[in-house]
């Protein structure tokens, strides 16, 4: 796979990590998620076994991105 279509395929999953992340956070705070481009590919409480379900699937490492399901730093607010 080049380095091109694996870049649009990081950029795409962040995309729709972020696109999704306010229904992802009502749903599993806590956990991780795997894209691949802006497809969801799996879920789980521990990181190294949602590596595990993506590489099972087929999928090789460069193909997928996995992020935590917790709010971005952005949108997190401090009371003063």
């Amino acid at each position: 796979m080049s380095a091109k279509v694996v870049n649009e395929l990081q950029e795409q999953a962040w995309h729709a990590f972020q696109r999704d992340l306010p229904q992802l956070y009502a749903e599993r705070p806590g956990q991780w998620v795997a894209y691949q481009g802006d497809q969801t590919r799996g879920f789980s409480r521990e990181k190294h076994l949602l590596y595990r379900q993506c590489l099972d699937q087929g999928l090789q490492r460069d193909e997928f991105v996995v992020f935590c399901v917790e709010p971005l730093e952005t949108e997190i607010s401090f009371a003063s």
